[in-house]
């Protein structure tokens, strides 16, 4: 007895001993066929996707692998009172077939049974919501349709949805770039790398009026001048970090669209009373400091009138009188990389403070020299802070630039709230817009200077190479 117990249990060594090898070569051969593709698992989400919605095209490639008994679940073959059940759900329609092609021909990559329960959700499916396995061996789906249903397929001569994902990869070229905008305008003419990752972009810009003083162009002259970019390398072709440098002199402009435009019709607006010189510096010298601190951009901006007009320059022959800013200052900091919102784009928030002037003229033609109505040089002066929020996507078919601002006079009481949208389709048209409203915590009426609703808007045209 001990010895027929003996050679059992020998005899069942032996037999597990051959499954496990035989289960060991199976699975070997298959890594081994799998491996005689080249894997495009990083493209998936780009391969060519649809859905047959056909139901009498779903019932044939059904029965095809019925008869084929090439259907698994969970990796063992269905038996016929589950085929049966499964049908069911095939006769009455609720069944659909995924089709994945290969990311490099045309040939069917994926084909997958899924019910009507999972179809049209957009959430991922898991395996376990799969009404068959999925079968992913274009040869062995070739081999069980035949080749005039397979081709059928490939050829789409049915009823189907497209899931495929467009994809779109605008990517910023640094060689030249102009940018046709009334508000913004800029045209970079020279670029150079010196150890082929640094950046060097040197552009003309121009500037109309301050979203962080007086909006849009509320403001009484036109800034031109050069800028100057360095960008030290590039992460997946953005700037890791970069720093500006901007300067540029004050245009006079004489009309300004939709506000009165003559200092005699008092209008809600401020006036130009001499040449000014502008600048601006933008970067992330903290990073210097904290490599972890590379998204926080630091911004110092300003404009320093250095002459004043005289009556005889207005063309004006009687008395008048006029507001002015002749000088400001700007210092905000901005976290650009805050957070990531879907595919909406990076969240960012900023803090900043600026002070201004607002210098309040008599013009008469008999006194060659403006004359100050404003004794007090410390009164001429308005401090206010800012807050801002931003949502930023780039890359895309529509990429957006979105800025929620609200500042506070602190002399005032006063401020305005708004919104900075710059759409553009694929980074060559688009539309840049402004719109912002003030406000008071007084029942002090606003300043005469300032008008309750400040809009500014204009299209943008792109070239960029």
């Amino acid at each position: 007895m001990k010895i027929l117990l003996l050679l059992f249990s020998l005899s069942s060594l032996i037999t597990f001993a051959q499954s496990e090898d035989s289960l060991y070569k199976v699975n070997r051969l298959d890594m081994i066929y799998r491996n005689l593709e080249y894997n495009t698992t990083a493209f998936n989400d780009l391969k060519k996707i649809w859905v047959i919605t056909d139901p009498v095209f779903i019932r044939e490639i059904f029965n095809r692998f019925v008869v084929k008994n090439a259907l698994t679940i969970n990796g063992k073959k269905p038996g016929l009172k589950l085929l049966e059940q499964k049908a069911k759900d095939i006769y009455s329609g609720d069944v659909f077939v995924e089709l994945r092609k290969r990311y490099y021909d045309e040939e069917i990559e994926e084909l997958r049974f899924f019910t009507e329960s999972n179809f049209g959700t957009g959430k991922t499916i898991d395996s376990v919501d799969y009404f068959f396995d999925p079968i992913k061996d274009y040869i062995f789906i070739k081999e069980v349709l035949g080749d005039v249903v397979y081709d059928d397929i490939k050829e789409q001569f049915y009823a189907f949805n497209n899931l495929t994902k467009s994809y779109y990869d605008n990517k910023i070229a640094y060689n030249f770039d102009i940018k046709m905008n009334i508000v913004e305008p800029e045209v970079m003419f020279w670029s150079t790398t010196t150890n082929e990752k640094n950046k060097y972009l040197v552009s003309f810009f121009g500037k109309w009026g301050n979203d962080y003083i007086v909006p849009g162009w509320y403001m009484p002259y036109y800034v031109a001048g050069v800028k100057a970019n360095f960008i030290d390398y590039l992460v997946n072709n953005s700037p890791h970090s970069s720093y500006t440098l901007n300067v540029g002199f004050g245009l006079p402009t004489k009309k300004q669209p939709f506000i009165e435009n003559d200092i005699d019709d008092v209008g809600r607006r401020l006036f130009h009373s001499g040449s000014n010189i502008y600048f601006k510096v933008t970067g992330n010298p903290l990073n210097m400091l904290y490599s972890q601190l590379t998204d926080i951009d630091i911004n110092i901006e300003g404009s320093l009138t250095l002459s004043q007009l005289k009556a005889s320059d207005y063309s004006i022959r009687y008395k008048s009188q006029f507001y002015s800013t002749r000088n400001y200052f700007i210092i905000s900091a901005k976290y650009k990389n805050l957070l990531k919102i879907m595919d909406l784009g990076l969240l960012g928030a900023g803090l900043g403070f600026s002070t201004y002037d607002i210098n309040h003229f008599l013009l008469d033609p008999d006194i060659n020299k403006l004359v100050d109505l404003e004794s007090s040089t410390k009164g001429k002066y308005k401090n206010q802070i800012m807050a801002e929020a931003t949502l930023q996507h780039n890359g895309g078919l529509l990429n957006h630039d979105i800025s929620f601002l609200m500042t506070y006079n602190l002399t005032e009481n006063n401020g305005y709230i708004g919104t900075r949208a710059n759409f553009m389709i694929s980074s060559t048209i688009g539309l840049d817009f402004r719109f912002f409203s003030a406000y008071r915590f007084t029942a002090k009426a606003l300043p005469f200077y300032r008008t309750p609703i400040y809009i500014v808007f204009s299209p943008i045209i792109r070239i960029n190479y």
